[in-house]
């Protein structure tokens, strides 16, 4: 039996729903494969020809011009394709190296055969450096780093934003982007069924330190958003619109009925099957289970509860929903942004970029008509003016992108990214950061509202915005050398994200906890900012 089959690129056919964003690792696997060849051949679905495990393999043989792959078949079923393609993802992520051994191999190599290994040249300094004082540096945060001086000032008000927010001038903020509590009491939390996303007093705060027309956005839970809107409304500002962000990656926290009326009328629910749980969700850990636990499927046993087999009380969370709100202009829109220089959106600097992922539209009409930019010609449209968009009465890509839409679609911030600028603050334990005992299923099961089982987290701030989300909306609604508001800061994103995007920032947080954290992932943007202006991109 052959151990793979050579298979046309043509072929094969990606997971549609992979989970898995994998652009960034092309170039280097590419760049193995070029020096090494195939270490390990793709798998595959039989008869399908989906791709069970080797995305990135595919695309960087595809760079490379590869027209043809090895390929190793399995015959697996949809589900269990499925099922195996999470877990070689993710048995990958709980690996580890004994970096003693590591740096005992890689010291020997020579400066050319460290290339194409898949590290950095941060992370090759750090594995082959002189390791001098490695004692003293051990479980030892790193020094902070020294402050970037840039011409943006971040103004960090430690308190009640119903209190600190008074210390504001009024009409000296050019846009709010905040992210208040959803009032759901997310994981217990005190602060997140205070009912603050509802004061009219809070949002008329914010209404009066706003220029005129300056724009508000609130994120909110889509079952709290109406009150928060009407809260928002009532305040003075005029609703505009309604955001939406998309993830699709929420877990369902869902009640299993027939489970559910089973236990209510003291009968054992049918266990039709049983997996040990080791393999499932690697490390030996699936849904909470430790590793010599069972995972049991189960059906309805009395007849009430089979009635109601496959009922459950909740939805796949996919989305978030934000108010989009203005504070009324003076005169017409033209008077307003003259008098105060804002009023508006900025579309041109929200454009989505073709082909780009944060759109759910399809972009196969522009390749099917095959146009370029240099085939663009004036045509006369029906009231006399000249649309520069049209090509002999058909539509044609505008070079900048496409209009900004009220859908975004935006992947959560993983924990990297949470991470960033922070390595001089102390760490704490995954479990200790949510306030969950070690072990528990509250921290090793997602669906349990944790899922954060990391041994060092420095950003224990439990629901941080990705920065690119943030850094879109801020470049919205604030213009240039503009100041952002965020009542609620949490972990700062949205003082990071204006940090990015060249903007001032003033903003609330009334936890102390998280005032180390704001303060260094603010510096750590502004530094990134300085960077990129030195280098003129």
């Amino acid at each position: 039996m052959k151990d793979f089959d050579w298979i046309d690129v043509a072929d094969l056919k990606p997971w549609l729903k992979n989970p898995r964003w994998n652009d960034q690792a092309v170039q280097p696997v590419a760049a193995s494969i070029e020096e090494f060849g195939f270490g390990a051949p793709i798998v595959v679905q039989s008869g399908s020809n989906m791709i069970i495990a080797g995305h990135t393999r595919l695309k960087a043989a595809i760079r490379l011009g590869w027209k043809k792959v090895p390929c190793r078949i399995l015959e697996i079923t949809d589900r269990n394709a499925e099922r195996l393609a999470i877990a070689d993802n993710k048995t990958n992520e709980i690996a580890d190296w004994n970096e003693e051994h590591l740096q005992e191999i890689m010291a020997a190599f020579e400066p050319e055969e460290l290339e194409n290994l898949g590290f950095n040249d941060e992370e090759l300094n750090d594995l082959l450096g002189d390791g001098q004082n490695d004692e003293d540096n051990i479980d030892q945060p790193a020094t902070e780093p020294a402050k970037a001086f840039t011409n943006q000032t971040f103004t960090l008000l430690k308190g009640n934003c119903l209190e600190r927010l008074k210390d504001l001038e009024d009409a000296s903020i050019d846009s709010v982007v905040c992210d208040p509590p959803y009032e759901i009491d997310f994981m217990g939390k005190g602060w997140d069924r205070s009912g603050i996303a509802y004061s009219v007093e809070l949002w008329s705060e914010c209404l009066r330190v706003l220029k005129p027309g300056g724009h508000l956005i609130a994120f909110c839970a889509t079952r709290t958003v109406h009150r928060m809107t009407v809260g928002i409304e009532d305040a003075g500002f005029q609703i505009r619109d309604q955001l939406v962000w998309c993830y699709e990656s929420g877990f369902p926290k869902s009640l299993n009925v027939s489970k559910a009326i089973d236990k209510n009328l003291g009968v054992e629910s049918q266990i039709i099957e049983e997996k040990p749980t080791q393999g499932i969700g690697g490390n030996g850990v699936f849904n909470g289970h430790s590793e010599n636990a069972t995972w049991k499927i189960t059906k309805a046993t009395s007849e009430e509860a089979k009635r109601f087999e496959g009922w459950g009380t909740a939805l796949k969370p996919a989305f978030e929903p934000a108010v989009l709100a203005r504070k009324p202009v003076e005169g017409t829109i033209a008077n307003n942004f003259l008098l105060h220089g804002v009023g508006g959106l900025n579309i041109e600097k929200t454009r989505f970029p073709y082909g780009d992922p944060i759109w759910f539209g399809s972009d196969e009409k522009w390749k099917r008509e095959k146009i370029t930019i240099k085939e663009q010609k004036p045509t006369v449209v029906g009231w006399g003016n000249q649309n520069p968009l049209m090509n002999n009465g058909v539509s044609i890509p505008n070079p900048n992108g496409r209009w900004p839409a009220n859908i975004v679609r935006f992947k959560k911030a993983q924990r990297s990214e949470r991470e960033e600028g922070l390595d001089h603050l102390e760490s704490k334990k995954g479990f200790e950061a949510v306030h969950r005992k070690e072990g528990s299923a509250g921290v090793q099961n997602p669906r349990a509202g944790a899922g954060r089982t990391s041994e060092n987290v420095k950003n224990f701030h439990p629901t941080v915005k990705p920065l690119e989300l943030m850094r879109w909306l801020v470049r919205l609604v604030t213009p240039e050398e503009g100041v952002v508001l965020d009542p609620f800061l949490g972990s700062g994103t949205t003082a990071a994200a204006a940090m990015l995007e060249g903007f001032s920032c003033v903003g609330c947080e009334m936890t102390s906890d998280y005032w180390p954290i704001i303060e260094g992932r603010v510096e750590n943007a502004k530094r990134q900012y300085l960077e990129r202006f030195e280098d003129g991109t």
